[in-house]
């Protein structure tokens, strides 16, 4: 009931958002969106954009448009039992079955819809009260199975090996790894955004994860060394937790993400770092 009580939130928000722009129904396409409105997984690669269904928001009611592939999963699995379902097969396309013209938005720039895709973000970033509740225990997993993972890595591994020991950890707790970067002791100061290595870890060594359950994502780093830590790690740790804290202590209701990025970025310069740190990620 959760599901159904959750997407009827999320549909009375875009039907006030039709109404202020005039328009009839938004077609959402993107898996990100389709993931939102459902509160379910949108995907079957997960390198494509587009969803496996498209899904209309009508102002009073939810359509999905599918093919006889997906539909069978789509509704035992994913959807909340609301939406008027629509099936096509494979080899047809689904742009025939979906509205268009001035009255009709959609997320994304096409010549025969009205582009309200920007609007569409703005009310995917605030979550309710289900989604909260769902990110805490996504959050909590997540940190759970990286943690353990990394407990059960070895100098001796490669990065690549130390990566499936990640997924294996995320995919036991029903976590998709959408992200997954692993360095050990000499890439972990070299790249930002370090995709695993057949290069042996050694004795330091970083997995980083943003993890995916039903659209919402928990992103986690954790950081092992092996023997003894140096007094520079640990200072250099100490004060990255600082600026860390400055970011969160200023991120609150109210407050501008501006105010809290410039007071993140001001706690770099006052813990001793270079003045450009905060744009090297």
């Amino acid at each position: 009931m959760s599901r159904v009580l959750e997407q009827r939130e999320k549909r009375a928000r875009i039907k006030a958002l039709l109404e202020a722009k005039n328009l009839d129904a938004v077609v959402l396409k993107k898996g990100a969106n389709v993931a939102w409105i459902i509160g379910g997984r949108a995907h079957i690669p997960t390198t494509l954009e587009l969803s496996c269904m498209d899904v209309v928001v009508y102002r009073d009611r939810i359509v999905v448009v599918t093919n006889k592939i997906e539909a069978p999963r789509l509704e035992a699995e994913e959807l909340s039992g609301d939406e008027e379902l629509i099936v096509i097969n494979w080899f047809e396309g689904r742009e025939g079955q979906l509205p268009k013209g001035d009255r009709i938005g959609s997320d994304g720039a096409e010549a025969d819809r009205v582009n309200i895709q920007n609007e569409i973000e703005t009310l995917r970033r605030h979550l309710n009260d289900y989604e909260v509740n769902r990110l805490r225990e996504i959050g909590k997993d997540a940190g759970e199975a990286l943690s353990e993972a990394m407990l059960d890595i070895d100098p001796e591994m490669s990065e690549v090996e130390v990566a499936g020991e990640i997924a294996e950890d995320l995919w036991e707790r029903n976590l998709e790894p959408v992200v997954l970067l692993v360095a050990g002791q000499d890439r972990i100061k070299k790249f930002r955004h370090p995709l695993p290595t057949t290069a042996e870890v050694g004795n330091t060594v970083m997995g980083v994860i943003c993890a995916r359950r039903k659209g919402l994502i928990a992103s986690v780093t954790r950081i092992v060394n092996f023997g003894e830590i140096s007094t520079q790690m640990h200072s250099t740790y100490q004060r990255l937790l600082k600026v860390e804290s400055a970011f969160l202590d200023n991120t609150k209701v109210g407050a501008t993400f501006a105010e809290a990025f410039k007071a993140g970025t001001l706690s770099y310069l006052t813990e001793g770092f270079e003045r450009d740190e905060w744009t090297k990620h």
